[in-house]
């Protein structure tokens, strides 16, 4: 098996591990090739390695190891497209939902991958298509259609399988996957939804109604929305990395995706401790020193 090594070349504990990593890569024997930004950029002597351009490195490996935060697999999702890759994150960054492997403890779980003790989750993704433009949006957590630079609320309106659902007066609409579910759309007060569910979350941002409430739809679904604004152009994102700056009506579907990521995962991750673990579940911070059920 050949590994690929994406990163974010930002985080510098990265860089204080990378030359014992391929260090101990090289020792073991380990196929693996670089990204070539990951080689220009790097402040430390690296071994002689094999590097591609980053956009390459999908199709030259048989698994991507990619360091960094969740933005760095919705990086990494992005480059991978419809050919499948399987995607392993390592947490150098800062929550990481998608990344839960600490760096500390890589080289064990990478051990455990060695010898094959591991699963991989297919992750439903989405597609966007918007009117006048050829090149479709693809995305792993959401696509975002959001008032841009506006200060006043944008109408969206929206249809769900050509039935119509409603008009939004709001800061924007999030739709979301349930991997997506622990992003943007729960920091907007949508629900957490188990990744393997089959789902597609509408979440209006800061609707101008109290009324207006997140909605679960089957991810048969094809949303249409078409936007109004008074503003000269709104922004349309897919993941915060591809992100479009159209004019007001533009019209914007959005579909399951014809392809699913690929995540690899280590036998014992499960979604619930992950969820306690990341969100401190469980933990009670109350004062107790003025009472306690146990006396």
């Amino acid at each position: 098996m050949k590994f690929g090594i994406v990163a974010n070349l930002r985080k510098q504990i990265f860089w204080e591990n990378l030359p014992t990593l391929l260090t101990w890569f090289q020792e073991k024997k380990i196929a693996f090739v670089l990204s070539q930004e990951i080689v220009a950029s790097s402040p430390v002597h690296l071994p002689e390695v094999e590097a591609v351009p980053e956009k390459e490195v999908p199709s030259r490996c048989d698994m991507i190891l990619a360091f960094g935060g969740d933005g760095t697999i919705l990086h990494t999702v992005q480059l991978v497209g419809a050919r499948g890759t399987p995607v392993l994150g390592i947490n150098v960054g800062g929550l990481g939902f998608l990344t839960e492997i600490p760096l500390e403890n890589f080289l064990d779980t990478f051990t455990d991958i060695l010898e094959g003790k591991y699963r991989i989750e297919k992750r439903l993704m989405l597609k966007g298509s918007v009117s006048g433009e050829n090149r479709p949006l693809f995305a792993l957590n959401e696509i975002v259609i959001d008032k841009g630079s506006a200060t006043r609320v944008i109408e969206i309106k929206v249809t769900v399988n050509g039935k119509f659902l409603n008009t939004y007066i709001a800061d924007g609409l999030i739709i979301s996957t349930p991997t997506g579910s622990t992003g943007y759309s729960l920091s907007s007060g949508g629900p957490i939804v188990v990744p393997s569910s089959h789902v597609i979350i509408l979440n209006p941002i800061c609707p101008h109604s109290l009324t207006n409430r997140p909605m679960v739809l089957s991810d048969t679904a094809v949303v249409e929305a078409v936007v109004r604004t008074e503003h000269p152009e709104l922004l349309i994102a897919a993941d915060g990395q591809d992100v479009r700056y159209c004019k007001t009506r533009t019209r914007v579907v959005v579909q399951r995706a014809p392809f699913q990521a690929h995540l690899v995962k280590p036998r014992d991750s499960e979604f619930f401790a992950l969820l306690r673990n990341k969100l401190n579940w469980g933990e009670d911070f109350r004062n107790k020193s003025r009472w306690s059920y146990e006396s």
